[in-house]
Parts: structure tokens; C-alpha cells; sequence
């Protein structure tokens, strides 16, 4: 099984080396593909990672929920806790560089309950059909995963960042979904998430 660092690298590379493009409209794809699920049609609070870079833009994610009605909160690094704290967001302009130039939204009021979540979109280098995912090495979603087992986690990326097998740690925690601009990968059925939801 190829390392980490090896799968890192080269999908990395291979996702920059898509154009702004191919990059809007296959992101367009995925954002169709995302708000047709059911669990997304019924949050009423979603969690998005603010794109960087290559990534997917889900700033046309954030811009459609706040259209649909949806609460939407974007996460903040705290290096020092290497813990995330959520704060609302409504537009790009709410939004400034923080740690590592990623932008972040502004720390107005208390930051929301993960509690409060029911979907949260997951950032990831490189996802496998069972839902395992490489992050970017820091660890913070894997120890914030942990805090919502009542939302659904739901991976987005594009289709070349999907490979046969991700290596998996004891500490990983794998998504409950993965979309893509080719394909929806379900891994836990909706009943079951709205069981846990309502236990």
C-alpha cells in the first residue's frame, strides 16, 4: 500500500494541475450533486470548510445554502488546541485570511455548538470508496469527526482525487459520504444516521 505522503504528493499535484476552468465547472458538478441529497435538503445547519488553492470551491456551496435558508458556519484553527471553533458565515465578505493564508470567518459573538450541526463538509487530499480520507497532516478534522456522530460527514472532492485505498490509522475517522462531479458514494444508509440522530 503506498504511503501518506506518497498519495499526498501526487494527488496534489495532479489537482493543481487542473484549470480554473475545469476546476469551477467540475466544482458546479459537485455542488448540483451535494444539495440533491436528502440529509443536505433537510439540514437546517451545515458546516463548510472554506476552499483554498485547488480545492473545490465551495464558496458556490456556501453561496446556494444561504440561498436555500441553511445556517452555515465555517470552522477556525486553533494551533494551540489543534481544535476547530465554528463561527457563522454568510458571504465572502464576512470571511479573512487566518492561519496558513486559509481563509476563515470572522470570530463575531460565541462560536456555535458542533452540536447544532447536521452536515458537515469534510476537506480531504484523497478519499477511497469506503470513506477513508488523507487530510492535509495537521489532524484537526479527524479529532473534531469525533465530536458530531450525529451529523453526516459528508467528503467532497473531485473525481481524481477518488483512489482504490486510503491507508487508515486507529485515530482516522472515515466520512458518511463522498461526492464528487462523477459519482455519490453512500457509506451509511440515512435511516441509520437518523436513528443514531433521534437515540
Amino acid at each position: 500500500m503506498t504511503d501518506k505522503q506518497t498519495i499526498r504528493r501526487e494527488v496534489l499535484q495532479a489537482r493543481d494541475n487542473l484549470t480554473t476552468d475545469q476546476r469551477r465547472q467540475l466544482s458546479m458538478n459537485i455542488r448540483k450533486s451535494f444539495f440533491e441529497l436528502p440529509m443536505v435538503a433537510r439540514a437546517q445547519w451545515i458546516m463548510l470548510f472554506l476552499a483554498f488553492g485547488s480545492e473545490v470551491d465551495t464558496w458556490l456551496l456556501l453561496d446556494e445554502a444561504v440561498a436555500l435558508g441553511k445556517q452555515v458556519v465555517a470552522p477556525v484553527c486553533l494551533p494551540t488546541t489543534k481544535g476547530l471553533a465554528l463561527y457563522p458565515i454568510r458571504n465572502r465578505e464576512e470571511a479573512e485570511p487566518g492561519h496558513w493564508g486559509i481563509y476563515e470567518p470572522r470570530q463575531v459573538g460565541k462560536p456555535i455548538s458542533p452540536n447544532s450541526l447536521d452536515v458537515v463538509v469534510v476537506p480531504g487530499v484523497a478519499f477511497d470508496p469506503d470513506g477513508n480520507r488523507i487530510g492535509y497532516g495537521g489532524g484537526y478534522y479527524d479529532r473534531f469527526l469525533i465530536q458530531v456522530p450525529r451529523a453526516w460527514r459528508i467528503g467532497v472532492c473531485y473525481d481524481l482525487q477518488l483512489i482504490k485505498e486510503v491507508p487508515r490509522a486507529d485515530h482516522d475517522v472515515p466520512v458518511d459520504a463522498v461526492v464528487t462531479e462523477a459519482k455519490t458514494i453512500l457509506l451509511r444508509k440515512a435511516h441509520e444516521r437518523i436513528s443514531q440522530a433521534r437515540a
